[in-house]
């Protein structure tokens, strides 16, 4: 089967890439920049502005994790690219597919849990799903806007639409620098009652693969099995690269919220569900944090 990939030079596309070609898929690799050709061995690369329906038109699943880092100062310039690069460039892909006779019997979308938005302290213990209420902040609006940009796909007959809603994807580089600030006893960002939404890229890219075999569509919380709060999630990493329990320090809330609207990255984080993943017959390659911090890429 062929599979078409935009944003697949990114660190979940290139992994994704590798285990698609390893297992027998063809892939196309959308990019703006063809001379990123060789990051990705035997994928074939096409430019955006590629017309060619005699290479393309087999492609069968479309995969779209395109979308400009949220983890950047919010001025009004960057909340335009941010929403830009996810839902723009979704009227770019359906635009290419139909350049390029391609008709798809599967779309999946990149999308993210920050879109529940806020929730109080005092609820951060009730569990969200696929089917609560989306939240009113910022990245909510752009998660939502994202996943509904993506109807435009509903043109094609018998088409599966599969929103993936991300957690924070770890890496070894990002957790150590998390990790700092607890050792050295200087305040995390953060709220210690609230969840901290962490996937291990392994797991992103097989339950994208299982839904690929399986022809998933719907919503579906992509995020750990068994999540903790901000005050365990520091020390757990302070743990495993320093070799014991710090005391664990935070900023005070009244502090971060005068951040504004980028507060809510670190300041709201409700307990969000993986049953959905679960009960689909898919099972998680590191079940909990200290699993998933031993094998970090």
């Amino acid at each position: 089967m062929n599979i078409l990939i935009a944003g697949g030079t990114g660190f979940i596309g290139k992994r994704l890439s590798h285990i698609l070609i390893k297992n027998g898929y063809r892939v196309f690799i959308l990019t703006r920049n063809i001379n990123k050709k060789n990051i990705i061995k035997n994928a074939t690369f096409v430019d955006w502005e590629t017309i060619n329906p005699e290479l393309l038109s087999s492609v069968k699943v479309v995969i779209k994790l395109s979308g400009e880092n949220v983890a950047q100062l919010w001025t009004r310039s960057a909340k335009k690219r941010i929403l830009d690069s996810r839902v723009e460039i979704t009227s770019k892909l359906f635009d290419f597919c139909k350049n390029n006779e391609i008709v798809p019997n599967q779309l999946i979308n990149a999308s993210a849990v920050g879109i529940y938005g806020r929730k109080d302290a005092k609820y951060s213990n009730e569990s969200v799903d696929e089917n609560s209420k989306i939240g009113d902040s910022f990245l909510a609006d752009v998660c939502q806007k994202n996943e509904q940009s993506c109807e435009v796909f509903n043109i094609f007959d018998n088409i599966s639409i599969l929103q993936i809603r991300i957690g924070v994807v770890l890496t070894r580089k990002f957790t150590f620098l998390l990790a700092l600030p607890t050792i050295f006893s200087i305040p995390n960002p953060g709220n210690k009652n609230y969840y901290f939404p962490w996937i291990h890229l392994d797991d992103v890219v097989g339950f994208i693969y299982y839904s690929i075999e399986n022809k998933f569509d719907g919503i579906y919380n992509v995020i750990g099995k068994n999540l903790t709060n901000h005050k365990d999630f520091y020390q757990i990493l302070a743990k495993n690269y320093f070799g014991f329990f710090p005391w664990t320090l935070f900023l005070p809330i009244s502090l971060i919220k005068s951040f504004g609207d980028m507060s809510e990255m670190l300041l709201y984080g409700p307990k969000t569900s993986s049953e959905k993943i679960s009960a689909s017959g898919y099972n998680f390659q590191h079940e909990n944090l200290k699993s998933a911090l031993k094998k970090l890429p």
